[in-house]
């Protein structure tokens, strides 16, 4: 994950509510700031594929002693979001 200047801010994070539009991450407590650019590499172990995603950062929360960020996911890969999406959530 690198956001701006900073390169590979953190090496792993948890991905929750992906969707077409966007996603929420938790992760530690970092300093992020709404409105700016993200930029992440997603690895899904089960399937052994990644694929690299450009996001805008909605919004950021504390929660239980860590950070919840969310994303509007600006430039992706729809092959590789939609199999994500068929995926987590079969039809």
């Amino acid at each position: 994950m690198k956001s701006g200047d900073k390169h590979k801010l953190i090496e792993r994070i948890s991905i929750h509510d992906f969707s077409l539009e966007g996603l929420k991450l938790k992760i530690n407590f970092i300093s992020l700031i709404p409105g700016s650019g993200i930029e992440l590499e997603l690895y899904i172990p089960e399937k052994g594929e990644s694929t690299s995603l450009i996001a805008e950062i909605a919004w950021c929360k504390g929660v239980e002693n860590k950070m919840e960020v969310g994303l509007k996911i600006k430039e992706m890969d729809e092959e590789a979001k939609n199999e994500i999406l068929s995926w987590i959530a079969p039809k």
